[in-house]
């Protein structure tokens, strides 16, 4: 074998078992030298020659077992054992007594205080190796016992957090769909033959309609949220321009901006991406519809189309009251944006931006937002182009005014 091959070998060896730490605690050498020469083949073995150096030592070792000699001057091995387990990060480490002295009162005593064994001196390796290895199996049990204490609360505590959120977001939803069904409701009850045929009443029935256009809306959100989720919501691609599922909606919603100013800037150059048209228009709606939501009168909203290389960025910027820094993440889950709402921030109040970005990403596209607090926010939407050659085109942008657009 060669050297190169040497090297190569070692490198690919399993790494070396960590060794459990085992402090011994006794002021008499000749007892320490045995000790170390029975356990050090097998233990990480630490030493200290009296109890407060001991104390010191095991915050800063943190051995798995204590080996703790009972007969020391000034502060004697039952004093330390009773400060270990007063402490509530030593509590659980094991001690074993190394005593000289006969008679079952020290020992009662120690295991009162905690122990978990006691040895008797003059020492026997072979008795302490055995003891040891028992006891050293019984302390790898309780920290996987603990640990596995510690994963099941931390889930338990993960999984009522979650119900919670679950049930807030419910809570949410209903509040949401309760008003507009209040309206539908009162308008069916005062309703009455004669005014079927009364002209006033198509207004009545077109406002019913739009209420109830939008419960269907959030019904759908939802249960589109949750097959994004699942991975199982069927996207229908082809090659559409991206500039004029935009010019669509923005014309849909006209009458929406209201005195608001609105600038748009589409390139003159179609914009082609493989995606879901109707998903697409969707994604465009919630973020223009948003922005419009959080926009005052007399506000501006822009609508920007780009290329790079690879993809299509659509940014929709308004001078609303801007998203704090700390929930500019959490606007995109169905959680965060309950949290949010619990808090009293004034964010999107159904699932919306959730339903954008699991929209993007299923289009192996990307969603970002720029916000600052006062002063507006930024939605950018990258989506792939439908061929190299498209996305290599830069397209020169032209601004205009939201008459053009539709006009187009």
């Amino acid at each position: 074998m060669n050297q190169q091959e040497s090297v190569s070998c070692e490198a690919h060896q399993p790494p070396t078992p960590k060794r459990d730490v085992l402090l011994i605690v006794d002021d008499v050498p000749a007892n320490t030298d045995v000790l170390v020469a029975a356990l050090s083949d097998t233990y990480s073995v630490r030493v200290t020659m009296d109890g407060p150096t001991a104390l010191k030592s095991v915050a800063v070792v943190k051995p798995d077992l204590i080996l703790l000699d009972v007969m020391m001057p000034g502060m004697d091995g039952f004093e330390v054992c009773a400060k270990l387990k007063a402490n509530p990060d030593t509590r659980d480490i094991p001690v074993i007594f190394l005593t000289a002295l006969t008679g079952s009162f020290s020992a009662e005593k120690g295991l009162n205080l905690g122990a978990v064994d006691y040895i008797s001196k003059p020492i026997n390796p072979s008795l302490v190796k055995a003891r040891l290895r028992n006891h050293m199996a019984l302390r790898h049990a309780q920290v996987e016992a603990l640990r596995q204490r510690d994963q099941a609360e931390a889930a338990y505590q993960k999984l009522r957090k979650l119900e919670k959120l679950r049930d807030d977001l419910v809570h949410m939803i209903v509040h949401d769909m309760r008003s507009p069904l209040m309206s539908i409701r009162f308008f069916l009850e005062i309703l009455s033959p004669e005014e079927v045929n009364a002209p006033e009443f198509q207004n009545n029935l077109r406002d019913v309609r739009d209420v109830t256009q939008g419960l269907c809306e959030t019904v759908s959100t939802l249960l589109d949220v949750s097959r994004l989720e699942a991975a199982q919501m069927p996207l229908h691609r082809e090659e559409s321009d991206l500039g004029q599922l935009t010019s669509a909606v923005l014309q849909k919603m006209s009458g929406l901006v209201g005195d608001r100013h609105l600038s748009v800037h589409l390139p003159a150059q179609p914009l082609i991406t493989y995606c879901d048209p109707a998903i697409t228009e969707r994604i465009i709606q919630n973020l223009f519809g948003n922005a419009l939501k959080f926009t005052p009168d007399g506000g501006s909203v822009q609508v920007e189309l780009v290329a790079d290389e690879q993809y299509a960025r659509l940014s929709i910027t308004d001078t609303g009251c801007g998203i704090p820094s700390e929930y500019q993440e959490k606007v995109f889950e169905k959680f965060g944006q309950v949290e949010a709402q619990k808090e009293g921030q004034a964010l999107s109040s159904g699932l919306g931006l959730t339903f954008c970005k699991l929209a993007v990403e299923a289009h192996g596209g990307s969603i970002q937002l720029d916000s600052e607090v006062g002063r507006g926010s930024t939605f950018h939407v990258r989506l792939p182009l439908a061929n190299q050659e498209a996305g290599t085109k830069k397209a020169t942008v032209e601004p205009l005014s939201i008459v053009a657009v539709i006009q187009e």
